[in-house]
């Protein structure tokens, strides 16, 4: 067991839904709660501490490489010390894979992008935890993995078939070309983003202000903002008790 900050990575034993191998793979078994001070980004994405945790996200079969959410993979009654251990990889490669077995697959391009930014902000963790986040290396990675995950969502918003919310997914686009410098092309996507999003509109038309005025650097959510997104209060009880009518 590691844990990290709260978080609680377990080896844990999977079935490989596609050739049935069991193996071992890190499992995100606990993650604390999102609260006002959590660090998430504009793009929406929580900042994690450590990149092994958003590995743990997915996992590798090391018979057939086949990659993809944890979710996918069946657990197996067998301890973990006793089967194949998941390939040693660098951890956002990771995510590379699972795109790639998505494709093989035949899964939605959503799916491929989601994908996509999650090995976008693993390499981005990865960088951060050995001092080189603004190396030229990190530049290039980020640069190549921010690109295919707007060719994936591009995709999938020109799909007239899928049915999501397409506005929330609009404004993730207007932030990744924003962050690639594209910001002309953001600007159009932050146009289009109404109230379905259920974004607040001060943060839209912020985003949108920072890619008027040229800045592609990633932003952090003030608690604020967190707190209105992810932490809705519930709506007032109404009490329906009717009025007593006096004899």
């Amino acid at each position: 067991m590691q844990v990290i900050q709260e978080f609680v990575i377990n080896d844990t034993s999977v079935v490989c839904p596609a050739c049935n191998t069991v193996f071992a793979t890190p499992n995100l078994a606990k993650m604390p709660n999102i609260t006002r001070d959590s660090l998430i980004e504009a793009d929406l994405h929580r900042v994690l501490p450590d990149p092994n945790i958003r590995a743990a996200l997915v996992a590798m079969c090391p018979a057939c490489i086949y990659t993809w959410w944890m979710s996918a993979f069946a657990p197996h009654y067998i301890l973990p010390q006793l089967v194949p251990e998941s390939p040693e990889i660098e951890l956002p490669k990771k995510f590379a894979h699972a795109v790639l077995s998505g494709r093989q697959n035949g899964s939605h391009s959503l799916d491929r992008a989601l994908l996509s930014l999650n090995g976008c902000w693993c390499a981005r963790e990865a960088h951060l935890a050995s001092g080189t986040l603004g190396s030229e290396e990190y530049v290039t990675t980020n640069h190549r993995w921010l690109t295919l995950a707007v060719q994936e969502l591009d995709a999938a918003l020109r799909d007239p078939e899928w049915d999501g919310n397409r506005s929330r997914y609009h404004y993730m686009m207007g932030e990744m070309l924003r962050q690639l410098g594209q910001f002309d092309a953001a600007v159009k996507e932050f146009n289009v983003v109404d109230r379905r999003s259920m974004l607040p509109r001060q943060l839209v038309e912020h985003q949108k202000t920072l890619a008027v005025a040229m800045n592609a650097e990633p932003t952090a959510l003030p608690p604020f903002i967190i707190e209105e997104i992810f932490l809705p209060k519930a709506p007032p009880v109404i009490s329906n008790i009717p009025a007593t009518i006096s004899a």
